[in-house]
């Protein structure tokens, strides 16, 4: 497994490591999360303050799905990229912050399988 945060490798081998790795994510209060699977999948997670959201893409090439907050949810938050570029998404598709690193954690204890405590839309 891979884990890269702000452009930077982790190691996230162990489990001991991932649940290091995204202890020490926790504290940063912006950051871009990058989570690849031997088998190619991967899982975004964005996070600005209190908002954050996921991207979890099955195979290279394919859209992917996305997390799916509280669809009544107005307004927007912009999330600072690993290369410095800022993006816009909208709130609707966040989900509690602990709830994104949990499943970041799911998905690399199980090699890459979507993780089923998140609502996906597609994209």
């Amino acid at each position: 497994m891979e884990l890269d945060v702000n452009g930077q490798r982790v190691a996230a081998t162990t489990p001991a490591q991932v649940g290091e790795a995204l202890a020490r994510a926790n504290t940063l209060p912006a950051f871009e999360l990058w989570a690849t699977a031997p088998t190619g999948a991967t899982l975004c997670m964005l996070r600005n303050g209190a908002h954050a959201w996921l991207m979890y893409i099955p195979v290279e090439g394919d859209a992917g799905v996305r997390s799916c907050g509280d669809a009544t949810r107005i307004g927007s938050a912009d999330y600072v990229l690993g290369n410095g570029q800022v993006d816009t998404y909208p709130l609707s598709w966040c989900v509690a912050v602990e709830q994104c690193l949990s499943a970041v954690s799911a998905f690399l204890h199980s090699g890459g399988d979507r993780p089923e405590s998140i609502v996906w839309l597609a994209s």
